[in-house]
């Protein structure tokens, strides 16, 4: 088991979302919305200038915060550029979900980094025994209005999309994600943090 768990955007993976503020932003491409407002391990956004980047959330075998099941498939929030793999390429994946393209044409004026901290004490003596820092989500802001894009709890690998004035507010509570045994209890923390 891990002390100090760090699932946050690295500096790189930082300042290419820095970058992305002040740019057009032309669509975006996810699942299908059938029954949810849900998408399978990425979201790809394609701008005025050619650019294509993806969002991903893609689980990774950690030593996660409990000694007693070794390691979990945590989920992790990536950006990276990307080329257009086109609307039916299928990621490996045999079923992968049908995908769409949202038309946006908007300049991006803010982006917001969604950071979520949890620290696992001893109920017995109030020892801290692990820490968690993840990206929850990002709010990419525009001209009136928010996309909101965000998991669940750590082991969801699904991107969840709200669009609206205040999208963010549909996440949910922290403390809802976590569930602990008779042995253990948590303080959680939620940042929204502006890269403008």
């Amino acid at each position: 088991m891990q002390n100090k768990i760090n699932k946050l955007f690295t500096k790189p993976e930082e300042t290419l979302l820095k970058t992305l503020i002040g740019k057009t932003l032309i669509k975006i491409r996810h699942d299908r919305f059938d029954y949810s407002t849900v998408s399978f391990l990425r979201v790809t956004f394609f701008f005025e200038n050619g650019e294509v980047y993806e969002l991903e959330n893609s689980t990774e075998p950690t030593d996660f915060m409990w000694d007693d099941y070794g390691e979990e498939d945590v989920a992790v929030f990536k950006i990276h550029k990307t080329e257009d793999k086109g609307i039916n390429y299928n990621y490996g994946f045999d079923n992968y979900p049908s995908q769409i393209e949202m038309p946006i044409n908007e300049t991006i004026k803010d982006i917001v980094v969604i950071e979520d901290n949890v620290k696992s004490f001893d109920k017995a003596n109030n020892n801290l025994i692990s820490e968690y820092d993840y990206v929850k989500g990002l709010v990419v802001v525009f001209d009136g209005y928010k996309y909101c894009f965000h998991r669940g709890p750590w082991f969801s690998d699904d991107i969840v999309i709200n669009r609206g004035e205040t999208p963010e507010t549909k996440i949910g509570n922290i403390d809802d994600d976590w569930e602990w045994g008779e042995d253990r209890y948590s303080v959680n923390t939620r940042t929204f943090r502006s890269l403008k």
